[in-house]
């Protein structure tokens, strides 16, 4: 079976829901809230930052991280202490709560991740992988180039 461009893309999205759909009914539910579940990896990974910085990883505006850390915050996943360099800067981390948590997303997702390679042979996960390779490697050329929007 030959496929377009377009039949491609739209079948890699529509594996992408189903995917998460099945995860999620198989393992439960392990992304609070993508920006949660961001963010929680982004301070599992980098450790200790300030909202700033934080934003910056997450791309987002500074107030919405400020907004999702509050939300974390009352869930208990992560501290806020004063930076002792600068008074007015707020340093962020992870509570032992939030580590588990983080740990435990990562875990569920690692399952959802191999399940959904189960039917493909070795040569086509090598294959698939290549693919994905030249995909990723296309799109960090365009970010590093300025472009103007298109309408």
């Amino acid at each position: 079976m030959s496929y377009s461009e377009q039949k491609i893309v739209e079948r890699f999205f529509e594996v992408y829901k189903l995917n998460r759909r099945y995860s999620e009914r198989k393992y439960g539910p392990f992304m609070p809230g993508r920006g949660q579940f961001n963010c929680l990896l982004v301070l599992d990974e980098r450790g200790t930052l300030n909202q700033k910085d934080l934003a910056a990883y997450l791309a987002i505006r500074s107030t919405s991280a400020g907004e999702l850390l509050k939300k974390m915050e009352k869930k208990g996943w992560i501290k806020k202490e004063t930076s002792p360099q600068d008074k007015r800067i707020q340093l962020i981390s992870l509570t032992k709560e939030g580590k588990a948590e983080a740990a435990a997303m990562k875990q569920k997702r690692s399952k959802a991740h191999q399940d959904m390679l189960t039917d493909l042979t070795e040569e086509e996960k090598q294959a698939f992988g290549r693919g994905l390779e030249k995909i990723e490697a296309y799109y960090q050329r365009m970010e590093a180039e300025s472009i103007e929007p298109t309408e």
